[in-house]
């Protein structure tokens, strides 16, 4: 039997936190330099290469404010919109995951669900 390609193991992760949610309705993993890896994002009007790019631009602005402000290491930050909520959570010092969610979620749950997502991205990476 073949072994799976890293990149199809990445899109079977993505696949499975879309399934297995009721509250993500899109997910990618990318690059800090904004590059998608791999991404399974809403049918909206919506560029994969635009969610890779708005990540890093987020992850890089997080970063630096935890940082400054003493706070340790970055690990997630949640932006909320009046349409939907933007999580971004970091993989390793290279990667990270984005997930979209719709308004009213169980954030819990929700940062619950990113950390297992992020745990089996971590395997594969």
């Amino acid at each position: 039997m073949a072994t799976k390609r890293k990149s199809d193991l990445l899109a079977e992760v993505l696949k499975a936190v879309l399934e297995d949610s009721a509250d993500i309705d899109g997910v990618a993993i990318v690059g800090i330099d904004g590059l998608v890896y791999s991404a399974n994002v809403p049918n909206r009007d919506m560029d994969e290469d635009i969610v890779g790019a708005a990540g890093a631009a987020i992850l890089g602005l997080s970063n630096r404010g935890v940082q400054q402000m003493k706070r340790g290491n970055f690990a997630r930050t949640l932006i909320q919109g009046d349409d939907g909520n933007i999580i971004v959570a970091n993989l390793d010092q290279e990667t990270l995951f984005v997930s979209l969610t719709p308004k009213n979620v169980n954030l819990g749950m929700v940062f619950a669900e990113v950390r297992d997502a992020a745990a089996r991205i971590r395997e594969i990476l």
